[in-house]
């Protein structure tokens, strides 16, 4: 990952994590549900990526390679996030 791959994650990351903060501010009454849909898809993502990552790992990939393939999950929803309409 470059160091502009690193800051446009980040970058995108907070713009999602705004706009779904924006959206709660403003129907206070849904953010139990949402706040634990939000819960779910990070604790999913972490663990995808290390399983990603154990089996790159285990194929004897280089560190790059074990790094890009934890984060991968994690880029993958903040992106899909990042389109996305809704909460979800």
């Amino acid at each position: 990952m470059t160091p502009f791959d690193a800051w446009r994650f980040l970058a995108e990351a907070q713009s999602v994590m705004l706009r779904r903060s924006l959206a709660l501010m403003a129907e206070p009454e849904s953010a139990g549900p949402a706040l634990a849909r939000m819960v779910a898809e990070k604790q999913r993502a972490f663990v995808d990526g290390a399983i990603a990552a154990s089996f790159a790992a285990a194929r004897g990939a280089d560190p790059a390679a074990i790094a890009a393939a934890a984060i991968r999950p994690a880029r993958s929803r903040v992106r899909r996030n990042l389109r996305s309409k809704g909460l979800s």
